[in-house]
């Protein structure tokens, strides 16, 4: 079975077109046609159904795909992980928890290459997966936090990979919640007072040993799950639900209704923000200048406590 052809066959899957696909891939369109024949011949059953509307996948041939899909990105992988580096200069690579700080860096970093080629990504995603990016070669550096109930576990962990990490603040829990809520004129918030409305909790991908809050509300009767940053700022803009984090927001979020207040702390429990990256790696000039821009860009999100 050659991976090249499977790959082909994906991006026909993709685009519905083998000459899209021969445009994308820089290559022709003999060239896909002839693999997915041979590939059609080895299998002994039609990936693709072709007429004049264009190129559609079979039932059979989509759940082929769909499984062949985990091979290629586990070569990809391995590409990564054991190829010499030959990135280009303007190219960086980047994953963080929901920190609104990592967004506002990065829209700084795009206005100072504006005149300038280049390649940026930013994956906002779980903990877990922000870790996993950085030890395969996804991403160049990831903006987790640290809290207490797991910092052995997760520095061992850091240490068996050959990953390093810097700390770049410390805070304390806050509640996220709009001006308009029954709770905005409290000077501190109750974790009583919490279960009369909804919580929003960052789902953690089926596991949540490495969770976003620094506390869960035990027998809660409403909780909403949700993905996305924009999501959740915009479910606590517009309804009386609530999330548990850093406290960190910019001025510039774009959701000025929104506000944080210190959320009682008997435990006097911490978060550790910072980063990670590979121990036997140096950073790209590229992703020095990122840290410089969030630096400065955490210092205007910070809570005062």
């Amino acid at each position: 079975m050659n991976l090249t052809k499977i790959y082909y066959a994906i991006e026909v899957s993709k685009t519905g077109s083998i000459s899209k696909a021969a445009k994308k891939l820089y290559t022709s369109q003999p060239a896909i046609s002839m693999a997915i024949n041979d590939l059609e011949r080895e299998l002994g059953f039609k990936i693709f159904k072709r007429s004049n509307a264009g190129t559609q996948t079979t039932a059979k041939g989509l759940e082929y795909l769909i499984k062949c899909q985990d091979l290629i990105k586990k070569y990809k992988e391995i590409q990564r992980q054991y190829a010499p580096i030959n990135k280009d200069a303007n190219e960086l690579s980047v994953s963080s928890q929901h920190f609104n700080f990592a967004v506002s860096a990065f829209m700084k970093l795009i206005s100072l290459h504006k005149e300038q080629v280049f390649k940026f990504y930013l994956k906002e995603t779980t903990s877990l997966d922000a870790i996993r990016n950085v030890e395969n070669d996804y991403s160049e550096i990831a903006f987790i936090y640290i809290n207490d109930s797991y910092k052995k576990a997760i520095f061992d962990l850091f240490r068996e990979k050959s990953l390093n990490y810097t700390s770049i603040a410390q805070v304390i829990p806050h509640v996220f919640l709009n001006k308009d809520h029954p709770l905005a004129n409290k000077e501190v918030i109750s974790i009583e007072s919490l279960y009369d409305y909804p919580m929003i909790i960052y789902e953690q991908d089926e596991s949540e040993i490495l969770p976003e809050e620094f506390i869960t509300l035990p027998n809660h009767k409403q909780i909403i799950y949700t993905q996305d940053r924009g999501t959740s700022l915009g479910l606590i803009s517009n309804t009386k639900a609530f999330n548990i984090g850093t406290g960190c927001i910019h001025p510039n979020s774009g959701y000025d209704n929104i506000k944080t207040i210190r959320l009682e702390n008997p435990d006097n429990l911490s978060m550790d923000i910072g980063y990670v990256y590979k121990a036997q790696r140096r950073l790209s000039p590229l992703c020095k200048q990122y840290l410089s821009l969030i630096k400065k860009e955490l210092v205007l999100c910070l809570p005062d406590f």
